[in-house]
């Protein structure tokens, strides 16, 4: 007959959520991990393209993400070690000490990093989201506006946790915290769905333009979901629908969130890195490469001229032109190389 050694005074509940909090800070641990890899290729990927001006500012801020997400997995942790190892025999055990001493200074400057750090998903979402639709200022009022709001409620939150007695779940917090959570993640939602519904639509539109079984690294399924943020949203989603009910099942989100805010941001760098983001000009840029494909269809039934180069996919050079063009362009010192021209 086994012996068990479960605390005799605590509840069922009391033990589950306990478990929880645990598991929580495994799951954040993970996502931590995933965070270094992506800042480790995201640095690489922007060193190997030619410096300047944009790759520098890319470059602070994937560090800028790297910084927080260390810091607040860093203090996650440190709370968890004094919550279950330095503080166990805290009257009510471990869930009674997560609640109550979550003023403490690890736990003040983790979730202060953590919203500063949604700040910057927020921000580069936005920015890709007025990118992916041309630029259209009127169309990114209304999420420019709850972005703002959202800051300007999390930069209060951040004022009152640092408030002697107060904790993420005191009443002052929670009606500060849910209306901030709810203006983020409901628009970090919305712009997913916008972002990949534009996204959707270009790739109806290449497919006409080119051919069915064409393809193309901008509107593949996993550019829509990198683009918009998915990873994100969806633990966004599920952390504030727990949080909202008080569900002990916040634990296993809140961590995670923290990195996923890093996660899905540097999966976008890491494509615009290698040349796979949709810019502004790329649609411009699918329709030079429509019609130059038209002009090699033409020029190769004719017979006239030669095609120098296939159609190609992906971030590669071409250029479709006669034979006697090259000779020409070569006569006048130009290479064949220097004679393609850089598609994306």
């Amino acid at each position: 007959m086994s012996t068990s050694w479960a605390p005799a005074n605590e509840t069922a509940a009391q033990l589950w959520n306990e478990r929880s909090i645990l598991i929580g800070l495994f799951l954040g641990a993970i996502g931590y991990g995933v965070h270094l890899t992506l800042f480790v290729q995201c640095v690489q990927a922007l060193y190997a393209r030619k410096s300047g001006r944009r790759n520098h500012e890319l470059l602070i801020f994937v560090c800028i993400l790297f910084a927080l997400g260390n810091v607040g997995n860093a203090t996650n942790i440190l709370f968890g070690q004094k919550t279950f190892i330095d503080d166990r025999d805290y009257p009510g055990g471990p869930g009674v000490y997560f609640v109550e001493q979550s003023t403490n200074w690890s736990v003040v400057v983790c979730d202060s990093v953590y919203i500063v750090n949604s700040w910057f998903a927020d921000g580069l979402l936005l920015y890709r989201f007025w990118t992916i639709w041309s630029r259209n200022h009127y169309i990114v009022a209304v999420p420019a506006i709850a972005f703002l709001t959202s800051m300007v409620l999390s930069a209060i939150l951040i004022a009152e946790l640092s408030q002697p007695g107060n904790t993420f779940w005191s009443t002052i917090c929670i009606k500060l915290a849910i209306p901030y959570w709810s203006i983020s993640i409901s628009m970090t939602v919305i712009l997913t769905a916008l972002i990949a519904g534009r996204l959707l639509f270009m790739r109806y539109r290449f497919k006409k333009l080119v051919g069915a079984s064409s393809s193309i690294p901008y509107v593949t399924i996993t550019a829509m979901l990198v683009e918009s943020a998915t990873i994100y949203s969806m633990n966004g989603i599920l952390f504030l629908a727990s949080y909202g009910v008080d569900s002990p099942v916040q634990n296993l989100w809140l961590p995670l969130l923290g990195q996923t805010q890093s996660i899905a941001p540097l999966l976008i760098i890491l494509r615009v890195a290698r040349g796979q983001a949709w810019s502004d000009q790329t649609m411009d840029q699918l329709i030079s490469m429509q019609f130059a494909r038209s002009q090699a269809t033409h020029m190769a039934n004719d017979g006239t001229s030669t095609v120098l180069d296939t159609f190609p996919t992906g971030p590669k050079k071409m250029r479709v032109g006669g034979r006697q063009d090259l000779e020409q362009r070569e006569d006048e010192g130009e290479s064949e190389s220097e004679f393609r021209v850089a598609v994306v």
